[in-house]
């Protein structure tokens, strides 16, 4: 290649935008960047200049990311004077000083009006790196995407690759919804390191789902003592957000999923149905109670948003409503609720949000809504289109919300497949219906999930959200373990791939995925024989998928740089999926032994053979109940690690029912071999819950 044709080349090159920012293996990706030549060199003479103090968490961000990188923790100074000379990171405000501002846009390099408040300009060359923006948020996103590229350069020099980035927001609000009230609660420390992971991500909004467990002062019954969220710890929590430039959204159900108040009797009358799950609207009490809680609540969170809940209201209408919902309709009845909740806020004056699932049933009623409320469109299918959720509410005047799922309840490990697609393209038509902001979903059902497993969900939302139009899920994928774990290849992501493809492979076996309750089913009953001969087919697919990624992360999980907290939680969850093939294994091997033996008694050495192979020193059984106990010990480690401990013992249980069922068909085997011993006869098959046949 001649030279000329070679320097046209790196023009172009430098030139174009880079296409999805693929080769940065930046998350989110930024909207414009440049790729220029050269590179700037970290040193231990680099040092780090911010003109305010509200800027002094983005810089310390960026010394942490330096240091974790084995480069020498950089100085930080505050100086509202200009800095001079090479060999400095700059964190400036834009509109402050003339010479900065021109200075970029000399370079092309502006921040017009399309770019927000939260919006950014990173400028990398061999001399200075310069993060400039309006506001403390800009300054911080673009600490951020600087983070993302400092990498190893040549011996043990760090190195940032001269680019230009002008970056902001798709979506004003970009947040993460957290069940934290059907079993874990997270620990303070946990609750902090999700909102820096967050913030990492571009999010800035964490919302809290609230059913019982705030420490109501007016109301002590309500939430479990101890573990309950404090008014001080809610304070705190709330202040360190703002540093991290994350807003604490409080939901506090004010109509539906409150059982765990109403199954008290103090509480009984104020009940839809008896101990049920709904407020009544139809008494007067019931706005006594919401107005009640409100008030020691909503001052807590200085927050411009308010999340009242009111979805799922199923018992509606079938109790102390019957009346009222029989003469002027229920679709009335739930509006007028909503309605007066918020007439009832209006004090506080909050922009209130609700869930719309009730609502959208009855578009033509959408009008009784103060047009200041905003539904939350929730749907977590990976429908292709979602538009016709939406509509009814934009058409009524009303602002939205979307709200995607982690697709991580009741399930082993989160399926990702359905997740990332369903955020993807819900997030998008919330962008093309001009939506106020996302809350993606995590959910706690059955009180046993992992919160550490659902960071790929959590990490492709902030990106759906940040980014306009529809993301790319593979673009996500091939940058994942770069952005997030600071790994240079795919380890991690494939390994992420394996354990989520479990979903599909059970389901293709005619089961409902990798769930917790084919996990806790009894494999010695009727119908768990069903689903063990089920899922036999695919039982040695799913343990190979379980068993490669939980060697490789093993092999890799030292190389993670950052996040390596996550690890964990991947492993746990390819150990327990490995557990349930076992399961769907050995308890069908079990089963047909044993059929073998009932079917050929008169040859007392096979007998013998078959029930050695079902119990005895390494035998099916002992390692269907080693895998569970073990698992046990791993599950609680996992959980104290992010919460604390109430609710733990629920979970435990289910483990130690588990592996007693093991122990007890351990005992029936034996008591059967004994049976053969004195009396030449084995108990029919069926008598130990054996069903399947060779």
């Amino acid at each position: 290649m001649s030279r000329p044709t070679a320097r046209l080349l790196l023009f172009l090159l430098a030139a174009a935008p880079i296409s999805a920012a693929q080769e940065l293996k930046l998350i989110p990706e930024p909207r414009h960047v440049h790729r220029k030549e050269g590179a700037f060199t970290i040193t231990t003479q680099t040092r780090i200049v911010a003109t305010t103090a509200e800027d002094r968490v983005a810089a310390e961000t960026l010394a942490e990311e330096i240091e974790s990188a084995g480069g020498n923790r950089p100085s930080i100074r505050i100086s509202q004077t200009a800095p001079e000379g090479a060999n400095l990171i700059y964190l400036g405000r834009l509109g402050e000083r003339a010479s900065l501002d021109n200075g970029l846009a000399s370079r092309n390099l502006v921040l017009d009006d399309a770019g927000n408040e939260e919006g950014y300009l990173l400028e990398v060359s061999p001399q200075r790196v310069i993060v400039a923006a309006r506001t403390a948020a800009g300054v911080f996103y673009g600490a951020q995407t600087l983070r993302q590229l400092i990498q190893p350069g040549d011996g043990k020099r760090l190195v940032c690759p001269a680019v230009a980035i002008r970056d902001w927001p798709a979506m004003r609000w970009r947040g993460l919804h957290d069940d934290i009230s059907r079993g874990p609660i997270p620990t303070m420390e946990f609750f902090k390191q999700q909102i820096r992971t967050l913030a990492e991500f571009r999010l800035n909004l964490f919302a809290l789902y609230i059913e019982h467990v705030f420490d109501y002062q007016g109301h002590p019954l309500i939430a479990p003592g101890e573990a309950a969220l404090t008014p001080t710890e809610i304070k705190e929590l709330v202040e360190y957000a703002a540093r991290y430039h994350v807003t604490v959204l409080p939901e506090q159900q004010a109509f539906g999923h409150l059982h765990h108040v109403l199954k008290y009797e103090v509480y009984a009358e104020l009940a839809e149905t008896p101990h049920g799950h709904v407020l009544a609207p139809v008494q007067e009490k019931s706005y006594e109670l919401i107005r009640q809680l409100y008030a020691e609540l909503v001052p807590l969170f200085p927050g411009p948003l308010f999340h009242i809940g009111a979805d799922e209201t199923f018992e509606l209408g079938r109790g102390q409503t019957k009346a009222r919902g029989e003469e002027i309709g229920l679709g009335r009845v739930y509006l007028e609720h909503v309605k007066r909740v918020a007439e009832m806020m209006a004090l506080y004056r909050k922009q209130l949000l609700f869930w719309h699932d009730i609502a959208v049933k009855y578009p033509e009623l959408l009008g009784i809504l103060p047009k200041e409320l905003v539904a939350v469109i929730w749907d977590y299918e990976p429908k292709a289109s979602f538009e016709d959720q939406i509509a009814p509410f934009k058409k009524a005047g009303l602002g939205v919300f979307v709200a995607p799922g982690a697709s991580n309840w009741n399930r082993i490990y989160p399926n990702l497949d359905a997740a990332l697609v369903n955020i993807k393209n819900l997030v998008r038509d919330g962008q093309k219906a001009g939506a106020l902001g996302m809350l993606n979903t995590t959910w706690d059902d059955n009180g046993e999930a992992i919160f550490g497993m659902t960071w790929p969900a959590v990490v492709f939302g902030a990106a759906a959200a940040w980014q306009p139009g529809e993301s790319s899920i593979e673009a996500f994928q091939n940058k994942y373990d770069w952005a997030f774990y600071r790994h240079a290849n795919r380890t991690f992501q494939d390994a992420i791939t394996q354990l989520s493809r479990s979903h599909a492979l059970l389901a293709g076996a005619g089961l409902r995925g990798a769930n917790d309750d084919l996990f806790w089913v009894d494999p010695f009953t009727e119908t768990g024989q069903r689903q063990i001969e089920k899922g036999n087919g695919v039982a040695r697919e799913l343990r190979l998928n379980a068993e490669r990624a939980l060697e490789s992360l093993y092999r890799h999980r030292a190389a993670a740089r950052a996040h390596a907290d996550t690890i964990e939680p991947l492993v746990f969850a390819a150990l327990r999926l490995d557990a349930l093939g076992m399961k769907l294994q050995f308890a069908a091997e079990v089963s047909r032994f044993y059929w073998d033996a009932y079917l050929n008694q008169g040859d007392r050495a096979r007998v013998w053979r078959n029930l050695a192979e079902i119990s005895g020193i390494n035998a099916r059984l002992e390692d269907l109940r080693d895998s569970t106990t073990r698992l046990r010990g791993f599950y609680a480690e996992r959980w104290l690690a992010e919460n604390r401990p109430y609710w733990l013992p629920n979970v435990l249980v289910k483990y130690d029912l588990l592996a007693q069922t093991y122990q007890s068909k351990i005992l029936a085997i034996k008591a059967a071999g004994q049976q053969f011993r004195d009396l030449s006869l084995l108990p029919p098959p069926q008598q130990l819950g054996l069903y399947i046949r060779p």
